[in-house]
């Protein structure tokens, strides 16, 4: 066999190696803004809730006040009636309980609003932030399809300059979608991705007598190390 059809070989090794680099990029660039989109969505939500919450609590106070309205106009009315002293004082502190729990109210309302307010002023930053990242990610995504394009036509002349076995051989290994690509070597005797043991003679057909040969476990293509 040639030489020259395993350099080929070997550039298209290069080429693909590169090729899923910048395909890395495109995820990693969409996982960044997602990543951004999935935190403002889990503020956002957030926010909704706390403002739920806001309002029931509202709606606790309302209530809460109108009976602390009706015990206090019960104290007044006990004691133009001349009640006695133990009657009043049991509404007074009824009265009391009922403010206290008023307080606490308050106090849930104020906390829940000024969460609501840190989680609105985030969102605003995030925001920001999101435009400025989906800006960059465009960009970096842009400039790696630029790059794969130019990869893909370089690869596809490549393939067509290979002897047709050579062509066959490659397209069948490259549809199975292997892992690390297509292309592997003889280390140690073995495979180097699969590490299935190889003959001695096995050997000395890739390295040596450089013969396209398949590995019989994973079925990529080896490369010869002179090449």
């Amino acid at each position: 066999m040639s030489v020259e059809w395993f350099v080929k070989l070997k550039e298209i090794d290069s080429l693909g190696k590169m090729r899923i680099s910048h395909l890395k990029v495109l995820s990693d660039q969409d996982a960044r803004v997602a990543k951004i989109i999935e935190r403002k969505d889990l503020t956002t939500m957030q926010t909704a809730s706390l403002n739920l919450e806001v309002r029931s609590l509202q709606q606790n106070l309302h209530e809460l006040e109108k009976k602390i309205q009706v015990s206090s106009q019960q104290i007044s009315n006990l004691m133009s009636m001349g009640a006695a002293e133990d009657k009043i004082n049991s509404y007074r502190k009824e009265l009391s309980l009922l403010e206290d729990q008023g307080l606490q109210l308050l106090e849930a309302m104020e906390e829940k609003k000024l969460e609501c307010e840190a989680n609105v002023t985030f969102l605003n930053g995030l925001e920001k932030t999101l435009v400025e990242i989906q800006g960059e990610a465009e960009a970096d995504k842009i400039k790696a399809q630029d790059e794969i394009k130019k990869i893909d036509f370089r690869l596809q002349l490549l393939v067509e300059e290979l002897p047709s076995n050579f062509q066959q051989i490659y397209m069948r290994t490259k549809d199975k979608n292997l892992a690390h690509g297509p292309f592997t070597r003889v280390e140690l005797g073995s495979c180097y991705f699969c590490r299935y043991k190889m003959s001695k003679q096995e050997e000395i057909e890739v390295d040596l007598i450089q013969s396209l040969k398949t590995c019989t476990q994973c079925g990529r293509i080896f490369l010869p190390y002179g090449a």
